[in-house]
């Protein structure tokens, strides 16, 4: 059977606590022969889950055994994938038989002493709790179960939370190896660990190592691709993680081996949303390695407020382009430039069941796209012969234009450095380290006066997949 995504979410989660906990027990990777009723419930008291995934249930037992057992691709199963990321984890860690395996899905939205997200909840940032932190799986021995009742005692008895005390003190407990939270993302063939937000390391952006354009704007599809390089920085001594993280540029350190890795934001049509893909069209000759793994993803009214308060000379080109269609549309359908992301454009919100009311508009929607395709690219092709994109249609083009929106917002940004602070406030969002907006004082010197403010700092965790 075909698994859809929050039945993925139930089960690979559960899976990966089964499979790091037997690679505790055994020591070695969980395959699909140990995959069994008594050994998956020999583990009820390592293996904390919540009431939609008991281990005393016999049913879900068998529904997770068959999930396991699931390809992910052409002979690699999930209890493979699960099996072999569980076992580096394992071994990464040095982990043993006194910690317990902590779903997530255990904490809800109120605080309380054994609540990982406790500081965060009360500091109401206004963002979901996986924004702070994306942790999938808590690990946590008794010393880091105490410890984090004792600090949650503490801020649930405060009025104001200082997010930095939690950040801090999930630090220095990941550290000690106390409390280590793993984020899942789908595995691979070779499994791959990252730690984000430690004292340890950093993670900075490159631009122009890939081959491909920073914004990325072409005929054959409906989407927009702002590309860059990552790279993590293990830390010199006395380099404080809170300072490298303000400027990744300018921290002092060693580039990890094998860390560089060529990835994209990817603006997605339906769902209006751009996801943080490990994956671009072109690396030299090459493909990328890694399959297309969604590591994070940013809302469109997120993305709006990341650009709009680190520098609006972007916005401000495609207002200009927008104001030119002001009046053109008819029947109060013409463009707004506040919000300048126009989801609801001619009263559609998915362009896909809207062919038929869309068809009319298709000369003035190529016109406008035509303008934006200009100002990313320099010059416009014709879209009638694009039938792979689907631009051939006004359907197709009503999504190339909310696309060539948000790359305009970027790519008409003059100053090089100020683009850069831009695509990196807005992939530290995605990929859960910091949300961010505006400059630092050396970048305000260059554009306009946008300072620099930090909602939230990430908790530290770990990525698997």
């Amino acid at each position: 059977m075909a698994y859809g995504g929050s039945q993925t979410e139930l089960y690979s989660e559960i899976l990966a606590q089964v499979c790091l906990a037997f690679a505790i027990e055994n020591n070695r990777a969980m395959t699909e022969s140990d995959l069994n009723e008594n050994t998956i419930s020999g583990f009820r008291s390592m293996v904390i889950t919540h009431s939609r995934g008991r281990l005393t249930n016999k049913r879900f037992i068998g529904e997770l055994i068959e999930f396991g057992k699931y390809p992910i691709s052409r002979g690699f199963t999930w209890v493979d994938g699960q099996g072999s990321a569980m076992l580096s984890v394992k071994n990464r860690f040095k982990l043993n038989n006194t910690y317990k395996l902590y779903n997530d899905k255990l904490y809800g939205k109120n605080p309380g002493a054994t609540n990982p997200y406790t500081a965060f909840l009360k500091a109401k940032t206004g963002a979901k709790p996986d924004k702070w932190n994306p942790a999938d799986i808590w690990v946590m021995n008794k010393v880091g179960l105490s410890a984090l009742i004792k600090m949650n005692r503490k801020v649930m008895s405060r009025t104001k939370i200082s997010l930095a005390y939690a950040n801090q003190f999930l630090m220095d407990q990941f550290s000690a190896r106390n409390i280590i939270p793993i984020s899942l993302k789908k595995p691979q063939k070779t499994p791959h660990i990252d730690i984000v937000n430690s004292n340890e390391y950093v993670t900075r952006l490159a631009f122009g190592r890939s081959g491909n354009s920073d914004i990325e704007y072409t005929m054959g599809n409906k989407d927009v691709k702002i590309n860059f390089t990552i790279e993590t920085l293990e830390l010199a001594p006395g380099q404080k993680a809170s300072a490298a993280r303000r400027n990744p540029q300018t921290a002092r350190g060693t580039v990890v081996r094998g860390s560089e890795k060529h990835i994209r934001l990817k603006y997605h049509v339906d769902n209006k949303k751009v996801e943080l893909e490990y994956e671009q069209s072109k690396v030299g000759k090459e493909k990328f390695s890694y399959a297309a793994a969604k590591m994070g993803n940013l809302g469109a009214a997120n993305f709006q407020n990341i650009i709009n308060k680190t520098s609006k000379q972007g916005v401000n080109k495609l207002n200009t382009i927008q104001n030119k269609y002001k009046d053109e549309f008819g029947d109060g359908n013409d463009l707004t430039t506040d919000p300048w992301f126009n989801g609801k454009h001619l009263g559609v919100v998915k362009a896909r069941h809207s062919a038929r009311e869309l068809e009319p508009h298709y000369l003035k929607l190529a016109e406008y796209v035509g303008d934006l395709w200009k100002e990313i690219q320099g010059s416009v092709p014709s879209f009638q012969r694009d039938t792979k994109g689907g631009l051939h249609e006004a359907a197709g083009l009503w999504s190339k234009a909310r696309a060539g929106e948000l790359g305009v917002s970027i790519s008409s940004i003059s100053n090089q450095k100020v683009k850069q602070r831009v695509i990196q406030n807005l992939y530290e969002a995605a990929a859960s380290v910091s949300y961010v907006t505006g400059l630092t004082a050396t970048e305000q010197q260059m554009m306009e006066p946008s300072s620099r403010q930090v909602s939230f700092n990430a908790g530290v965790y770990v990525k698997v997949y």
